[in-house]
């Protein structure tokens, strides 16, 4: 089911992170969002752990193509096209990432 509700981008985001790694063994270098969500993510993540996710992880405004995650090669995977979800990844993104959860109220 898609996720809906006030977290629903941050899941989107963890999904599509996570997709890309069960695909290619190894993490995205950038990622296409909804300005409004990268706007989302500064106001919700302490200014630390913002840092933190845009030095793993480029995040690039994109309001055409959101939740595409890539690589410097051309390696891409794609929200709204792929499968969701692809497989269960024991890494999660999260920890990749090393930041704390935001805290939303679904």
């Amino acid at each position: 089911s898609m996720p809906n509700g006030e977290s629903k981008n941050w899941t989107r985001l963890m999904i599509t992170l996570e997709s890309f790694y069960s695909l290619y063994g190894y993490w995205p270098t950038m990622i296409h969002l909804y300005s409004f969500f990268i706007d989302e993510l500064k106001t919700m993540l302490s200014s630390e752990d913002f840092n933190t996710l845009q030095s793993k992880l480029e995040l690039i405004s994109d309001d055409e193509n959101p939740f595409l995650a890539l690589d410097k090669a051309g390696n891409y995977y794609d929200y709204r096209t792929g499968s969701h979800p692809i497989g269960e990844t024991k890494l999660k993104a999260i920890d990749w990432l090393n930041i704390k959860e935001p805290d939303y109220y679904d």
